[in-house]
């Protein structure tokens, strides 16, 4: 009675119990009413008859018919009375006690005689009838025996209370039946979450793979377990990450500010002390900022700021601001951008998502090499943001693992970085519901390559 499977499961039987009852009520009823009117019926057109007799004979040819029928043994019952009361003739010896209705119609119990043959002696049985008056103060009475009536409507009301409790047990059974399979694969689910609970996060729930329900509850369930191991696993290697990205400006930041203390030279020798302090400190809290950055993306909170963005603008605004960066850094930078793309989303966000993939073509690509930023319209109608550049690239193997926070595949780490542009740019590109693709570049170019292309690419434009 505790599981939900078996309680719905007796409240559909109970249901289908009460909606079969009243059909079968209704059936019964039909059917009790269908043999009163039968019975009536009879009785009006025997009375008919004998009436019509009556009227062409007088009492005497009244008499002779029911003299007939009663020596025939049919099935009705007759009584004819003169204005005295008395007898005239019929098949019984008096009118039955009890006031007949309005229209003349009486139920009553009587006596009948044993049938030759049969021992049990006299038997009572309900019979309906009808007294009507006819000339000279004569009152004719005609009944019908209703008893195997009787007796086959109340077997009509036994099955109706029978197949009632039996569509309930049925129900309860089947029930009983459903709940007890339902509560075993259920209870196979929830004894996966407590060994989850415990701590085994590679416990999977069992799968029939019969596409109901259930099997698509555990499906659901093991892909948000798969999630969560594997957001587990990324916690632990973001851990060891963290430690060791920030702990090289840590380091270099005591260590300067302990030799200022120590040597305490001349002013200039402290304020640069200072100003390198400061400097490192500005790196820890923008690691810190894109750690916090990438966790309200991923929370959703941004998405109510949305508008419509104008890419063709924010891109050449982009475009200009790195332009003089890859001067510096020897590096040909190229901008296409037709006008007239617009997209909905967050002019901030996306400004940043293209400056960090800019950024690292910029950070990767060796002296002598190219930067293309390109805003375009695909032939499926999306639009289009993508980064090129002529650099290493990315092996295809490790194209998915790039996104996550605190990767780098540049295991010495000796670059500057933490590992979270391109995570943030997946984060934004989530946020917008667009979808991130790294491909191979343009090819060798000057012994470096493939190259790498980033294309950040909206399903929906505005």
């Amino acid at each position: 009675m505790r599981t939900t499977a078996f309680r719905l499961t007796l409240l559909s039987a109970a249901l289908f119990a009460l909606s079969s009852f009243v059909i079968l009520s209704l059936v019964y009823t039909a059917t009790a009413g269908a043999a009163a009117r039968r019975a009536e019926a009879a009785i009006n057109e025997e009375l008919a008859r004998i009436e019509a007799r009556y009227e062409n004979g007088g009492p005497q040819a009244a008499n002779r018919y029911i003299l007939q029928r009663s020596v025939g043994g049919g099935e009705f019952l007759y009584l004819l009375v003169d204005d005295d009361g008395r007898r005239v003739s019929g098949n019984i010896s008096g009118l039955p006690p009890g006031q007949p209705d309005a229209e003349g119609w009486l139920v009553f119990i009587y006596d009948r005689a044993p049938v030759e043959g049969d021992e049990t002696g006299e038997e009572s049985r309900e019979a309906r009838a009808r007294i009507v008056e006819v000339d000279s103060g004569y009152r004719l009475f005609v009944g019908v025996d209703m008893e195997e009536e009787n007796r086959f409507v109340g077997e009509a009301l036994n099955a109706v209370l029978i197949a009632s409790g039996l569509a309930l047990a049925l129900g309860i059974v089947s029930g009983a039946v459903v709940s007890r399979r339902f509560a075993r694969r259920l209870e196979a689910i929830n004894a996966v979450s407590r060994q989850v609970k415990r701590g085994k996060l590679d416990t999977r729930a069992p799968r029939t793979f019969s596409g109901d329900d259930l099997d698509e509850l555990s499906g659901n369930f093991n892909a948000m377990l798969d999630r969560v191991e594997h957001l587990m696993q990324r916690m632990r290697t973001a851990g060891d990450s963290i430690a060791h990205d920030l702990r090289l400006p840590l380091t270099r930041m005591r260590g300067r500010l302990e030799a200022a203390l120590i040597e305490a030279g001349d002013l200039a020798d402290r304020e640069a002390a200072l100003v390198q302090a400061v400097a490192d400190v500005d790196e820890l809290l923008k690691t810190f900022n894109a750690v916090l950055s990438l966790s309200r993306l991923q929370a959703g909170e941004r998405r109510r700021v949305f508008e419509a963005v104008d890419l063709s603008e924010l891109i050449a605004d982009v475009a200009e601001l790195y332009e003089p960066v890859c001067e510096d850094a020897g590096l040909d930078f190229n901008c296409d951008c037709p006008p007239g793309l617009i997209v909905t989303g967050d002019r901030e966000l996306l400004a940043q998502a293209i400056a960090n993939l800019i950024d690292n073509a910029v950070k990767y690509t060796p002296e002598g090499g190219a930067v293309m930023l390109r805003g375009r319209k695909t032939s499926a109608g999306r639009t289009e943001i993508s980064v090129t550049d002529t650099g290493p690239g990315i092996p295809a193997e490790e194209r998915g693992r790039v996104l996550e926070r605190f990767v780098r595949l540049e295991k010495s780490r000796s670059l500057p970085g933490v590992g979270l542009g391109l995570s943030l740019v997946q984060a934004i590109a989530e946020v917008h519901e667009a979808k991130l693709t790294l491909d191979d570049g343009p090819g060798a170019v000057d012994g470096n390559g493939p190259g790498l292309r980033i294309a950040l690419c909206f399903e929906k434009a505005s």
